[in-house]
């Protein structure tokens, strides 16, 4: 099942005017349209290798129903192997979804985590926003592309992590530095006497702090859980005495303790493919909708109440005129 980050989508001018279209509103009034006419052909989506050159990424429109567009972005991967001894290269190009909600008053994207563009969302959301942008700016405007983040308590990220979107503990870190050069700590005596341990082994080779890390393997999993007493005690232990914590997951990435994760939601294939079919819903959801489409309100209705980031910042260096 994809799981989709969800960013909102604001439109602003790109200069002090305020053109007027025909009808007496302005252009920033009538973004979204524009929008809708932009979407009819292929975006200007394109990235910047290391060497300053230019690659176009094909992309294209699957579906359209309602004002929402389900896209599909796709990467440029080349593959170098060998046959009889001489080198080959094939270029593939793997895509992933983007859904664009375009309804009057919602402008919200939802990019699928894929590893066409190694699970990073941002990636395709700086390609997509500088895109769109560059093909509103016959109108006058830009297009910013912010991530819908949130707070979260430990135990709520990793375990709507582990059970929600099925994502798996690849690595778990604790720092426990200075332990004795700080207090009082506030954790169980035997939980203070096993961090003080390891705590004594990184003084003893002089190094400036240590770290506990919690490694997978192919073979295992790691499984967090509050019910694990000695694993619960040690993360109050980090968190009451703000030591840092991080969890890195397969799929959603690296989580540290105390900062705000970015709001995901999975989407059933099977939604998907009815979107691009034409087939709407009947019986569970309200007849004679598309299920990707209420799904979109379950999504705009469940965020409402997050934070917009900062938008996503333009990485790459532009080649010199």
């Amino acid at each position: 099942m994809p799981t989709f980050a969800i960013y909102k989508m604001m439109f602003a001018k790109a200069s002090q005017r305020n053109l007027l279209a025909e009808d007496g509103r302005t252009n920033l009034d009538k973004a979204q349209e524009y929008l809708d006419e932009l979407l009819q052909v292929r975006l200007p989506i394109e990235k910047r290798n290391r060497d300053q050159s230019v690659v176009p990424l094909d992309n294209y429109i699957e579906a359209r129903h309602d004002g929402v567009y389900l896209m599909v972005v796709c990467n440029e991967k080349p593959i170098k192997y060998k046959e009889k001894m001489e080198d080959r290269e094939l270029v593939h190009h793997p895509g992933a979804y983007v859904i664009i909600d375009n309804r009057e008053g919602v402008a919200q994207v939802a990019i699928e985590r894929s590893a066409s563009f190694s699970n990073n969302t941002d990636k395709v959301c700086e390609l997509l926003q500088e895109a769109l942008t560059k093909a509103m700016a016959c109108f006058e405007l830009t297009v910013e592309l912010r991530p819908k983040m949130r707070e979260g308590e430990f135990w709520d990220v990793v375990e709507e992590q582990q059970q929600r979107y099925h994502d798996k503990v690849q690595k778990v870190s604790f720092d426990f530095s200075k332990l004795d050069e700080e207090g009082p700590i506030d954790a169980p005596k035997s939980v203070v006497e096993k961090m003080l341990l390891l705590n004594s082994i990184t003084k003893a080779t002089n190094a400036a702090r240590g770290q506990l890390n919690l490694v997978s393997d192919k073979d295992r999993v790691i499984h967090l859980q509050r019910a694990q007493e000695d694993f619960a005690h040690l993360v109050s232990m980090c968190s009451n005495n703000a030591y840092n914590i991080s969890v890195r997951f397969q799929r959603y990435g690296v989580y540290r303790f105390g900062g705000t994760v970015k709001a995901l939601d999975s989407i059933k294939n099977e939604i998907l493919q009815e979107f691009k079919t034409g087939q709407m819903v009947s019986g569970k959801r309200i007849e004679g909708e598309f299920a990707l489409v209420q799904q979109m309100d379950e999504i705009r209705l469940r965020t409402e109440n997050y934070v917009d980031a900062e938008p996503v910042e333009q990485k790459r260096t532009r080649r010199r005129s």
